[in-house]
């Protein structure tokens, strides 16, 4: 036992009781500070479910709870599940203006007798609200939790129970100078962070009309998203083995036209096609206002390069079919420029008004192939760019190390299993170094031109030139379960 007046084993320099014996009598206060709050908030909370009681008639429940199950993605013909009634309840009292148009917390709060004391706890109840937190470190008696809204961080309470994953769903009330999970809980893996920000982010540009009751539904809206995608993660099967040499061969054909010849005629475009692209422009771009005039100007540019060099003075709108239209877009687009996500849409969308207003003029029938294309690609091409930036600057292995092993330079599939992110490397799916691999994408598949080092049991990027959407129409993989597609 350390004397009074000995010196700290704090490591302070100060004596004992000028030092650690304050520290002791301001945690033993802050312990039954907290211990107060905590019995006040039981009882306040029986008192507020006792008020709420005969407001909750029968004829609201089937409004409110429809729209709880809108806000989860919950079947909509069904009751509300038994296994979120408790989660439910808590809405109900939260964050519904399901009393007079107000949340029950706030009308009930207006009936409490209110005491410095109480008022800490009803203040607590009024402001928590449903959101999502990363739970960054668990401690003897607490745990710390950093919101994912606003970075703020919170030393929480640590009960019987502990989240088994670090992405935690719930609503913290303050007890002294820590807090204390409220309700349920819901938590989800690491993995779906990025994913999860992106959803939050969503909402945090509402106007003032709609901040009241909106910003108390993000919560529950994103948890209603992450549960969704939670279960669809959970329904992808490992990838299959069993993909044959020429199948795969015969994607890479038809993508990637390893034998394309450009031509070796004069540069350019039969008058013809030019007037028809100078109609287009007078008719249909000129009365658009300027910034949407250059959008137009620069897909057009794209467009003449391409036929240019790839047909030439011979070109004719009949020779663009789908098999040109995914290379155009999937390959060639994104070989010969820097593109963006919103760029890659735009420029799309433009070309589409083109090929739509060449079908209506009677002048090429080319808008019916495009169309199947750009169903596809409206979503694959801005998806491949996000995907492209990120393995840029994640998954290239940039130390300087010895390798024993193969290198290989070469076209490859990457695919997400069940197991984690795998390559199509000649005939077998093989593991591949991608720490943190945005699920997001775990639905995609990607075609990534670059140099990998593979050792016995997996490889990682060494180089990265371009990636690629895995573009195919229905018709052309029958069978395409093989490569993991749901």
């Amino acid at each position: 036992m350390v004397g009074r007046n000995e010196p700290c084993p704090c490591g302070s320099g100060k004596k004992y009781k000028k030092c650690c014996e304050r520290v002791v009598t301001i945690r033993h206060a802050e312990g039954l500070r907290e211990g107060r709050d905590r019995d006040l908030s039981k009882k306040l909370l029986a008192d507020l479910n006792q008020w709420f009681h005969p407001y909750w008639k029968m004829e609201k429940q089937s409004k409110w709870g429809h729209r709880f199950k809108e806000l989860l993605h919950l079947p909509l013909q069904e009751p509300v599940p038994q296994s979120f009634s408790f989660s439910f309840h808590y809405w109900l009292l939260l964050d519904a203006p399901c009393v007079q148009n107000k949340r029950p917390v706030e009308l009930w709060a207006s009936t409490v007798r209110r005491t410095p004391e109480k008022e800490r706890v009803l203040t607590s109840y009024l402001d928590s609200k449903l959101t999502c937190y990363e739970m960054i470190d668990i401690r003897e008696e607490s745990m710390l939790f950093r919101s994912l809204l606003d970075g703020v961080e919170y030393e929480v309470i640590r009960g019987e129970e502990v989240p088994r994953e670090r992405i935690v769903f719930t609503r913290l009330i303050r007890l002294g100078n820590r807090y204390e999970l409220f309700g349920p809980y819901t938590s989800f893996v690491h993995e779906m962070r990025g994913e999860i920000l992106v959803q939050l982010e969503k909402f945090n540009h509402l106007d003032q009309e709609q901040q009241k009751y909106a910003t108390r539904e993000q919560g529950w809206q994103v948890l209603g998203w992450s549960m969704k995608r939670a279960q669809e993660l959970e329904k992808v099967e490992k990838l299959a083995p069993a993909s044959t040499p020429e199948m795969v061969d015969s994607i890479r054909e038809t993508l990637f036209w390893p034998n394309v010849e450009y031509t070796s005629e004069q540069p350019g475009l039969p008058i013809k096609i030019m007037q028809q692209l100078e109609q287009f422009y007078v008719s249909q771009v000129n009365p658009l206002q300027k910034r949407t005039q250059q959008f137009y100007s620069k897909s057009l540019e794209i467009l003449f390069d391409y036929l240019s060099k790839r047909f030439g003075q011979s070109f004719q709108w009949s020779m663009l079919n789908e098999e040109a239209f995914i290379h155009f877009f999937s390959i060639w687009y994104l070989d010969s420029g820097k593109a963006t996500p919103m760029a890659s849409k735009i420029f799309l969308n433009t070309l589409k008004n083109l090929f739509q207003w060449l079908y209506n003029q009677g002048i090429s029938n080319i808008y019916l192939h495009f169309k199947k294309v750009y169903s596809i690609l409206i979503h694959k091409l801005p998806t491949t760019i996000e995907a492209r930036t990120w393995l840029a600057e994640h998954a290239i292995e940039t130390e300087e190390t010895e390798h024993t092993g193969t290198m290989i330079q070469n076209m490859f599939m990457l695919a997400i299993s069940a197991t984690g992110p795998m390559l199509l490397i000649g005939e077998r799916w093989v593991p591949v170094q991608l720490r943190a691999f945005p699920a997001i994408w775990s639905d995609e598949r990607f075609w990534i031109r670059g140099t990998i080092h593979m050792s016995e049991h997996h490889c990682i990027f060494t180089h990265i030139e371009n990636v690629f959407p895995m573009t195919l129409l229905e018709e052309e993989l029958p069978n395409a379960h093989v490569l993991g597609q749901k």
